[in-house]
């Protein structure tokens, strides 16, 4: 049994990378209305078959509500497991900005669909009846890049799993994956029960995963995504198994999304093969979600595609592509773990104060569209 307790604040890796490997440019393309816009102020269901020390914000707090629910009892695989903590709500947030009031425990496990193995790690916070947000990486990037991101949403009184779909390197199947992510849900409700609601987010590839996972499966209501990527295949374009769901998929998404990103990466790249091209970026998740209840996209000014990772010390040739951004890589960061807590605070948990810091004010750095 592999079980470890953490308590936030926080601490993160970041540097400034070199210029983007061309063969890296040409396998991100796999995947890795009245429009109110601001600026910030500098001063149905299918079968089953990844934050830095921040001072406290002054926008204003709110309590999370809470429900009983039982305690989860942690699944007996070949990976550990842990039992969560008693529930212990412990009041008012702190803000989005700051690490919450929770604490939490982190257990790993495995979940297997269809002869594919998914590893999973929860984050399970001392709260009864945890709402339940579901996290999927980037292209050729382990969950564990995104650890601090997935503790800083937890902190907030979350229960966050983040998970692994397999994808090669030199293909990967989104409809496989979206199908993993179901999966990842399944497990996640027979494990720990949490309530009605769930919130899923994603970066780059992730983030198109985590949108057809929202476009098939009912359980999700709050979707977030991360400098979301509709990538095609480099060599084909769109086909089965890598479709295209911008609008397919996003029209028919009556909830609430945000979607958040950057242009640096929009055009260029080697071979003319940007990381996050502009016909295929965040802004057209948002442009497309035409039914959605509530929805944001958030820009990050001088941005890159990696400056969204939460961990990129040691991450090499993967991390070498997607880079070239101005803006600082820690604000950056942290901007994108303050919307994520804020996000999932408004949308699963009903605080309305949230508002405030996603179209508001928004952090430092960052424009935002909201309808």
């Amino acid at each position: 049994m592999n079980q470890q307790t953490f308590q936030v604040p926080i601490e993160t890796t970041k540097r400034r990378r070199s210029l983007a490997l061309p063969l890296m440019l040409l396998l991100v393309g796999l995947g890795c209305g009245d429009d109110d816009v601001r600026t910030p102020d500098t001063g149905g269901m299918r079968d089953a078959g990844a934050g830095l020390d921040a001072p406290p914000s002054d926008a204003p707090a709110s309590d999370a509500p809470a429900s009983d629910a039982p305690a989860p009892d942690a699944p007996t695989l070949d990976a550990a497991a842990a039992d969560a903590p008693p529930g212990t709500d412990s009041g008012p947030s702190t803000g989005p900005s700051a690490p919450g009031p929770h604490t939490a425990t982190t257990m790993e496990d495995t979940v297997m669909r269809a002869g594919r193995t998914i590893p999973v790690v929860a984050y399970v916070p001392d709260r009864d009846a945890a709402p339940l947000v579901v996290f999927f990486p980037g292209f050729q990037l382990g969950s564990e890049r995104y650890a601090a991101l997935c503790e800083h949403v937890a902190s907030h009184g979350f229960l966050v799993v983040r998970a692994d779909p397999p994808a090669s390197f030199t293909s990967a199947d989104h409809v496989a994956m979206r199908d993993d992510a179901v999966a990842v849900i399944d497990w996640a409700i027979a494990t720990f029960s949490p309530p009605a609601g769930v919130g899923a987010m994603g970066h780059s590839l992730g983030g198109k995963v985590s949108t057809m996972l929202a476009g098939v499966d009912g359980r999700v209501t709050a979707l977030f995504g991360i400098d979301p990527v509709n990538g095609a295949s480099p060599f084909g374009g769109y086909n089965e198994t890598m479709p295209d769901v911008v609008p397919s998929v996003t029209s028919g998404l009556g909830i609430a999304v945000d979607f958040i990103g950057e242009t640096t990466n929009g055009t260029g790249g080697s071979f003319g093969m940007a990381c996050a091209p502009l016909d295929q970026n965040y802004q057209t998740f948002f442009e497309g979600s035409t039914s959605a209840t509530w929805a944001a996209e958030h820009t990050f000014e001088g941005a890159d595609h990696m400056d969204f990772v939460s961990d990129t010390s040691g991450c090499g040739f993967t991390c070498s592509a997607c880079t070239a951004g101005s803006a600082d890589p820690a604000t950056v960061l942290q901007g994108t773990y303050t919307l994520a807590a804020a996000f999932f605070l408004r949308h699963l948990d009903g605080d309305t104060a949230m508002d405030a810091f996603l179209t508001g004010t928004p952090p430092t750095g960052v424009t935002v569209r909201s309808r």
